[in-house]
């Protein structure tokens, strides 16, 4: 279904799309090093866990904030400007990190920044897309590039697990931020040439937050943001949920072990986005996030036990889990497209970016207080639990929804 959805596009657009995307990934290889290097950093800076949810959760709140002024300005000037000047904004700071942090202050400011990068690559990217293709593939075509970004996080946890074997933690972030330059000449050459559908000019560029009065747009940002609540607490949590668990059985290096296996499970999940995208075009936007939503909080619940399981268990359990935590991304964007007006989809994501974002800065932060204050021997079980819970709020909400939308459209027949 998904090969089928995608041979429809044109070559020429789906080539477009690719690179696009791996331009994209490129530019955000240095985006979980932090995570992998967490316990070094922790050792290094004397940070709780609490802590490091908050250092962690920055760049999220830089995203957020930065949100509601960047991303409408797309309904002036374009997309194409506000997402090459964020990518050169997103270089220089995870350059940076490495080579100046030495305590959580500064972390906090460098990582907010980083956010602002982030946001004015990623919720642009899209626009360009949702330009550039037909409103039936939304789905699809967003995620495709929103699996580049989850493959950027799970690779790049991989890869600084990976590097930190035989690298000290600056030196495997800073070999990522260096590489992730090669992603701005390509995304240029590929911008080039691009051109919105309709001039901008004519609106403001500030934020309207009258999309909200749209019952599906607020709805979706509902979701969005427990989802996204979900899915940083994991990212935050599963690497070093597997370290323990490796330490505990004494292996060594447990802790750069753990992400890289973490990482890489994340990665193989990464195929999420695009296949849940294809999946909604086909079954419905709602339908879609709601089943999704039930998979990874069943997962929730197992991976905290995780520890009493043979390994092969644990590897499926993953795989599972990595999928599910991704693959609703492109959902909620997707819906909003789909429900909002041309003239005011900039204010509509950034509304999302924003308010979506806001579960992502309280869960690393939540999680890591839950995992403080819980007794040691049953931290992981309640921890994952709570995320858990986060899934099934959102399943009731978006059945809302869904309820409300059956019941408006037969009123409209029964007219």
């Amino acid at each position: 279904m998904i090969l089928n959805r995608v041979t429809k596009l044109a070559h020429k657009d789906i080539l477009w799309l690719i690179i696009l995307s791996l331009s994209f990934f490129t530019l955000l290889l240095p985006i979980s090093s932090y995570v992998a290097a967490l316990r070094y950093i922790q050792d290094e800076w004397s940070l709780n866990n609490f802590q490091a949810g908050v250092v962690y959760s920055a760049y999220l709140a830089g995203y957020l904030i930065s949100a509601l002024f960047i991303i409408p300005l797309t309904d002036r000037v374009g997309p194409k400007p506000v997402f090459l000047a964020s990518a050169i904004l997103s270089i220089i700071t995870h350059i940076l990190f490495p080579i100046i942090t030495e305590n959580m202050i500064i972390a906090i400011v460098i990582r907010g920044i980083c956010g602002v990068g982030l946001v004015g690559m990623y919720m642009p990217g899209i626009r360009i897309i949702s330009e550039r293709f037909d409103p039936k593939y939304t789905g699809t075509s967003t995620g495709i590039f929103v699996t580049a970004q989850y493959a950027a996080h799970s690779i790049s946890m991989a890869l600084t697990g990976v590097l930190l074997t035989t690298l000290e933690w600056r030196q495997a972030y800073l070999v990522l931020s260096l590489i992730s330059i090669i992603g701005l000449p390509m995304l240029y050459l590929l911008l080039r040439s691009h051109s919105p559908t309709k001039s901008h000019s004519e609106t403001p560029g500030k934020l309207d937050l009258s999309v909200l009065k749209i019952p599906q747009v607020k709805y979706f940002i509902l979701g969005y943001s427990l989802h996204a609540f979900q899915l940083y607490s994991v990212r935050m949590g599963l690497p070093i949920l597997l370290g323990s668990i490796l330490i505990n059985q004494g292996i060594n290096n447990g802790e750069a072990i753990g992400s890289t296996v973490a990482g890489i499970a994340l990665t193989i999940g990464a195929l999420g986005p695009v296949m849940g995208g294809a999946i909604s075009d086909k079954w419905g936007r709602l339908t879609s996030a709601i089943r999704i939503f039930a998979i990874s909080g069943i997962c929730s619940l197992l991976i905290g036990w995780a520890g009493g399981f043979p390994w092969p268990l644990i590897s499926v359990i993953l795989i599972v889990y990595g999928w599910s935590t991704a693959a609703d991304s492109a959902i909620y964007t997707s819906g909003i497209l789909d429900s909002t007006p041309k003239d005011r989809i900039g204010s509509a994501l950034a509304v999302q970016a924003s308010l979506g974002l806001l579960g992502a800065v309280l869960g690393p932060i939540t999680f890591g207080t839950i995992l403080d204050i819980s007794q040691e021997s049953y931290k992981w079980v309640i921890g994952f639990s709570s995320i858990s819970l986060i899934a099934i709020i959102a399943i009731l909400a978006l059945q809302r929804l869904k309820y409300d939308l059956v019941e408006k459209d037969k009123m409209t027949r029964n007219i």
